[in-house]
């Protein structure tokens, strides 16, 4: 599996050198259009999470016309990749601006053209672990070119995440920004935060009465070949702690599509839960800063810590965030128990003014301001 990964990977990078760049340059024949806005993802068939607060601000506008590109590329053969791959690659040669929120290979296929702006708003906020040019598994060493070239902007939660940011996408002083992460302008909707809690309630019926905590850690691996790590334990301690607490267990959707784990599919977002849970459980994944923005109780389970320490590694390490640390899941049920007890919110306050002071619910009005 892991020949072939690699092999699909340098097939992509061979035409992305050759084949897109000639449909950029045909197309950008034509005039660019300053007001065509293109929102571009090639991990889902849908419009993401991470886009849809901008997406919504830029439509109620009237000022732009929008255009939706998402492919999952993970579902596609490596024909209807390059369909795919071609048909974006002329919506960027006259686009004003084109949006993304994860990796995107097309859009550093070439040298793009000054008058479109490039915005990425990320996915993750905050900055844990590292990613990117960072990390040893991220970027394949064969990929000469940077795959985060012709951004104009990247949004960050704080300021402390703009030095992590621009390590991790070889960005020049300047391009990453502090505006704060738009999809997180929905956590200052009381409207929205009440339809979640009316969609917990109406999904997870069985957790009336009880404390809910979900269980959202990340991949380990690259995205590829994503494995998981914590599963058996995190079930033993949710059984022994099943007549006061409710477990959730929610994954990332790389595990749900490569690792065989398709039982854990929830019939609502990470994000429509959390706003109902009493406690988040992760590892490394950076939910755990919108469990920071919501006043959530944290608690890391991170069976692997010194062996992730070592490979991929952090930009803050975990003894650094406001959250009971269990490594042993032997401990994980009394860890679970002891979350009652009196939880630190000054070291959390603190911890949400270095990494997600710039998220106010304005972010998407401050991104709209740069695309004109």
């Amino acid at each position: 599996m892991k020949f072939g990964f690699w092999l699909k990977q340098v097939a992509k990078l061979t035409a992305q050198n050759m084949i897109l760049p000639l449909f950029y340059r045909m197309g950008a024949a034509k005039e660019v259009q300053k007001d065509l806005v293109v929102f571009a993802d090639a991990h889902h068939d849908r419009r993401p999470e991470s886009m849809d607060m901008l997406y919504r601000y830029l439509e109620k506008s009237g000022k732009y016309r929008l255009e939706e590109f998402y492919r999952d590329f993970g579902k596609l053969s490596y024909g209807d990749q390059m369909k795919a791959s071609i048909e974006f690659m002329k919506l960027y040669a006259t686009a004003g601006s084109v949006v993304l929120c994860d990796n995107f290979l097309p859009v550093a296929a070439c040298k793009k053209r000054e008058e479109t702006k490039v915005v990425q708003l990320w996915h993750g906020p905050g900055a844990f672990k590292k990613f990117g040019y960072d990390a040893a598994d991220d970027i394949p060493s064969f990929y000469k070119s940077n795959v985060f070239a012709n951004y104009d902007l990247v949004t960050v939660s704080g300021p402390r995440c703009i030095g992590p940011f621009q390590s991790a996408m070889r960005q020049p002083d300047g391009i990453v920004r502090a505006l704060g992460i738009s999809r997180m302008d929905a956590w200052f909707d009381e409207e929205s935060l009440q339809q979640n809690e009316t969609l917990f309630r109406q999904y997870y019926p069985d957790a009336a009465g009880k404390k809910v905590m979900l269980w959202a850690p990340t991949f380990r691996g690259n995205a590829g070949i994503p494995t998981l790590q914590g599963l058996e334990e995190m079930e033993r301690a949710a059984e022994a702690l099943s007549d006061e607490w409710y477990l959730i267990i929610s994954l990332h959707p790389h595990l749900l599509t490569y690792a065989g784990f398709e039982k854990y599919k929830q019939p609502l977002t990470t994000a429509q839960i959390l706003p109902s849970v009493q406690l988040l459980i992760t590892d490394y994944s950076s939910i755990l800063y919108d469990a920071v923005l919501l006043s959530k109780k944290l608690l890391l389970f991170a069976p692997d810590l010194e062996d992730y320490k070592k490979g991929r590694g952090f930009y803050c390490t975990p003894e650094e965030i406001p959250a009971l640390l269990v490594t042993d899941g032997s401990d994980l049920a009394e860890a679970i128990r002891r979350s009652d007890e009196a939880y630190d919110f000054d070291a959390q306050r603190a911890f949400y003014e270095a990494y997600l002071s710039a998220c106010d619910g304005q972010a998407s009005e401050r991104v709209a301001r740069i695309l004109g």
